[in-house]
């Protein structure tokens, strides 16, 4: 009898019998209720709720505009507009990471490597997320200094090695020996020196 009851109420529920339209969620933060686009429970102005869609983290799109965390991004000509990767799109001759244009990038050869890390042919970038409670996160964005782009191989989220160095967070990581070094599976680095947990034991202090 339970079983049943269960199984009805499920019904309605996933059915919406009875109960009017459900709203449609988008990722965390975005949803679409009653012709309206929400922003964290406030009305998105202008958004078209026919048209909207999540295209990255806090990052939505419609026919006339994109917008980040809520807030339209200025000079945006939607007809040009083209997702690359994840959180990454382009825009006539610029490219973004969420809501930022990544100065100097050359649009022709822009490659995205991961979420973290992209590249060109004149430089690498590295997109530096902090979070700031278990929520907010910010960003930054780098280039790689030094590093040789032509032989760029990603890691994982936190390190890339060229021909000759081990980088860490689009930083040289001194003293590591390179024919030794790998990454472990709970994605920490070592060589046959040492480990180096210390490095990424404050990335997951969120988890």
């Amino acid at each position: 009898m339970k079983k049943n009851i269960l199984k009805i109420l499920l019904f309605l529920v996933l059915g919406n019998v009875g109960f009017g339209d459900a709203a449609q969620i988008l990722g965390d933060y975005y949803s679409i209720d009653n012709g309206k686009v929400y922003y964290r429970n406030e009305i998105l102005e202008g958004a078209n709720p026919k048209t909207a869609e999540l295209i990255g983290f806090s990052l939505l799109k419609d026919d006339k505009n994109v917008y980040y965390m809520g807030e339209k991004i200025k000079d945006v000509k939607i007809k040009n507009f083209e997702k690359i990767g994840k959180n990454y799109w382009k825009n006539d001759n610029k490219i973004y990471y969420r809501n930022k244009k990544i100065e100097n990038a050359d649009i022709m050869s822009f490659k995205v490597l991961n979420e973290d890390f992209a590249k060109d042919k004149n430089n690498v970038y590295y997109i530096e997320n902090k979070m700031i409670n278990c929520f907010d996160t910010y960003y930054s964005i780098y280039e790689v200094k030094g590093i040789n782009k032509d032989k760029v191989e990603v890691v994982n989220d936190w390190f890339i090695k060229d021909d000759k160095n081990i980088y860490f967070k689009g930083k040289i990581l001194e003293g590591v020996d390179y024919n030794t070094f790998e990454v472990l599976p709970n994605g920490e680095g070592k060589d046959k020196n040492r480990s180096y947990e210390y490095l990424t034991k404050d990335e997951w202090k969120w988890f």
